[in-house]
This record gives structure tokens, C-alpha cells and sequence, in this order.
């Protein structure tokens, strides 16, 4: 390719990069597709235009456009990387699992994805196989704290409660600041009915992400569990809504105050409850 037709590629994708950010997607989509029929160009037209597809939440357009591309370009590693993350972020895993299958690229990456698409596929065996061949191979991998998280998560959910809260502190220790590993440890510790450490994980979980309401609930009902009905109560105002988790910590608190011998008060949160469950079941 001669440096004028060069020039010209260059001068068509800053034209459609100012088309974009004066708002004439169109006219943007226009060039990238004119651009895709010259070979020098089609590989980057090809991702920009599928970026356009993503961000307007046609994600089929996005990966038939990458499939077209792949048809004459199976070697480019990067491009099937890439779009193995797009179907994975997209939650697109029987399509992820698919698409990677497809390819025999092996890397901790690719490894890391076939790992993850089997578990959201729900199989799990496949999953820990894949995740415990990755630690042995990749044992000094950035993706480490996320194949302990996982594997934590088969253990979990096959009641190895053990093995699971094993895995998921090695993915803590490795990377302090996911909330959701947290999370994944007071489940496990509730499970194990040690409540005061999983009262002290889900306060970690909380702290680094307060927005999550399920979250919220869940340390409510760990709180009643301990007895700590007075900060139960301070909690209370901010989390409770018209939701089947409301009704149920609601009932939680009737019971203790029952246990205690509080009818009165057993009744008012029980009758609280009842009305919540009434307006759902309307």
C-alpha cells in the first residue's frame, strides 16, 4: 500500500472519529463499513465499528462482525481474545463457550475464560479442573485472586465449606480490595454457622461496596443470629423496603422478640411482614 492511499485510510477514520463526537453515529458506521472492504484497514474498521455496535447494545452485529473478520483471519490471536472477553462481559457464556472452542489458543487468559464460561454453564468439574491445572501452570498470573474466587465458588456451591473458605482467603490475600470475595466469605462462614466472623466478613464486603441492598439484608439477618438486636434495629430504617428479604428479617426480629417473651412487640414486626407479603402478592 503506497503513503497516499495510507494518508487516505488515516484521513477516513479521523473523519468518522469527528463524526462520532459530533454525535452522527451514521455517518460514522457509513465510513467504517467502506473501510472494511479494504484489507489493510478491515481489522481496525472492524473493532471500531463493533465498538459502536456494543455501546448501542447490538451485541449480535458485534460478534457476526468479528465472526466475518475471523473467517479470513483465524491467526489473529488478539481479535479472538478480544472477543471472548466482549461475550464473557456480556454475560453471553453458552456463546462465549462456543466461540472459544473453536480456537486452540492456549494462554492464561484463554485458559482463564474456558474456566470461567464452564462454570457459568454449570460445569463446575470441567471449571475446577481447568482452575486448578491454571494455578499449576500460571502460578504467578494477575489472574490468581480470580481462579481462588472461582474455585472458592465450586467449593461452595458442592458444601466443601472447608476447601471453600481455604480458597477464597488465598484470593484475599492476594487481592484485599474485591468485595465480592468477601461477600463469598460470609456466605461460607454463615453456612458454617461461625456468624460472628461472617459478620465481621460481610462488614468488609459492605464497606468496600455499601450500595448492594441484598448485602445489607444479609448482615441484618447475621446480626439477629448474634443477638445484636439494638443494632439491628439502628440498621433497620435504611434497608428495609417492600422486598421478600425485608419480610423475611422482619419475621426474623418477631421470632427473637418471641424467644424473649415480647408478644406485643413479636406481633408488631410480624404484622409489618404481613403487610409487605400482601402487597407482593397482589
Amino acid at each position: 500500500m503506497g503513503i497516499t492511499e495510507s494518508l487516505n485510510i488515516d484521513a477516513k477514520f479521523r473523519k468518522a472519529t469527528a463524526f462520532i463526537q459530533q454525535g452522527n453515529t451514521l455517518a460514522a458506521i457509513q465510513i467504517y463499513k467502506n473501510l472494511l472492504l479494504i484489507p489493510e484497514a478491515e481489522r481496525k474498521a472492524t473493532i471500531k465499528l463493533a465498538d459502536i455496535y456494543d455501546q448501542a447494545g447490538n451485541l449480535n452485529s458485534a460478534v457476526e462482525l468479528f465472526e466475518a473478520y475471523l473467517k479470513h483471519n483465524s491467526d489473529d490471536s488478539e481479535i479472538i481474545k478480544l472477543v471472548s472477553y466482549f461475550l464473557v462481559r456480556n454475560s453471553l457464556f453458552t456463546e462465549a463457550q462456543r466461540f472459544i472452542n473453536k480456537f486452540d489458543i492456549k494462554d492464561e487468559n484463554m485458559d482463564f475464560l474456558r474456566g470461567v464460561v464452564n462454570f457459568h454453564t454449570q460445569k463446575f468439574v470441567d471449571s475446577h479442573k481447568i482452575f486448578t491445572e491454571f494455578i499449576t501452570k500460571y502460578n504467578s498470573s494477575e489472574l490468581l485472586p480470580s481462579v481462588l474466587f472461582y474455585l472458592s465458588k465450586i467449593y461452595f456451591i458442592n458444601s466443601d465449606f472447608d476447601s471453600a473458605l481455604k480458597a477464597v482467603k488465598k484470593s484475599i490475600e492476594l487481592l484485599g480490595d474485591n468485595p465480592e470475595a468477601y461477600k463469598l466469605e460470609a456466605d461460607i462462614y454463615f453456612n458454617k454457622e461461625m456468624y460472628y466472623h461472617a459478620n465481621e466478613s460481610i462488614g468488609k464486603a459492605l464497606k468496600l461496596n455499601p450500595s448492594v441492598i441484598a448485602w445489607r439484608h444479609f448482615q441484618i439477618k447475621i446480626l439477629i443470629l448474634l443477638d445484636e438486636i439494638n443494632k439491628v434495629k439502628e440498621k433497620l430504617h435504611t434497608v428495609i423496603d417492600e422486598s421478600p428479604s425485608s419480610a423475611e428479617i422482619l419475621y426474623m426480629i418477631g421470632k427473637w422478640h418471641l424467644q424473649k417473651n415480647e408478644k406485643k412487640e413479636a406481633n408488631r414486626y410480624f404484622a409489618i411482614a404481613e403487610t409487605i407479603n400482601q402487597k407482593l402478592a397482589k
